[in-house]
């Protein structure tokens, strides 16, 4: 991620790369312990062209996913992708709210880059649309628990957590450091912790976040 940002801003801008926070305008009953909503609860507040990205802060590699299957159809790519999974509201039993959203994807375009800016797999949605080269395709697994909030309508704010797995197939480019055209994958494992101090194994961070994973992988397939 960006040394000159903050990891609680990673979070936000890395998974919804929307901007500031989401609003869920429903009422969510006092006295529930746990409410369950479908996916497209979740969904449908996202913007018409929303999706993940991904980096990493060593490398400076970074991939993006289209998670949310909304590229998919906002560009008629016709990929078949899939997004599956469900929204957990948790009443904490102290005047606050805990929001989890599972995310399964399947079948999701996929592109990088490397850490100059230069495509290291895959085509982005608008090249893929207009010919230029095939879609690279991928599986995402997507775990976000978000800060509890007061009981009521939900606002997806600040993450507490996340868990994120994403495995794509497709071409490398040039900025992969392999020859171009070369069948390959790109993949990433994502795990964010918020407010943990300096727990061990993680380095010392100003905004007291942990991010044990976050490498960026541009490989031949096979390797």
């Amino acid at each position: 991620m960006p040394t000159t940002s903050s990891h609680s801003r990673r979070i936000r801008r890395g998974i919804l790369t929307l901007g500031g926070c989401i609003l869920i305008l429903f009422a969510v009953p006092a006295r529930a312990q746990t409410l369950q909503l479908p996916i497209e609860t979740f969904l449908n507040l996202l913007g018409p062209t929303a999706n993940s990205l991904w980096v990493d802060p060593s490398s400076g590699n970074f991939v993006r996913i289209d998670t949310f299957g909304k590229v998919n159809t906002f560009r008629s790519l016709n990929l078949g992708t899939s997004v599956t999974g469900q929204v957990m509201v948790r009443d904490l039993g102290d005047g606050t709210q805990q929001v989890t959203v599972i995310i399964h994807t399947k079948d999701a375009i996929c592109w990088g880059f490397n850490g100059s800016n230069q495509p290291a797999f895959g085509y982005n949605p608008v090249d893929v649309q207009n010919g230029v080269g095939p879609a690279a395709l991928g599986q995402a697994t997507t775990r976000l628990v978000f800060e509890p909030q007061p009981v009521g309508p939900i606002s997806l704010g600040d993450l507490e957590s996340l868990v994120a797995t994403v495995t794509c197939n497709g071409v490398l480019r040039a900025g992969s450091g392999y020859p171009a055209g070369t069948p390959g994958i790109a993949h990433t494992t994502q795990v964010g912790l918020g407010g943990t101090g300096v727990p061990s194994g993680c380095p010392p961070e100003v905004d007291a976040n942990c991010f044990p994973a976050e490498k960026v992988v541009f490989k031949p397939a096979g390797n």
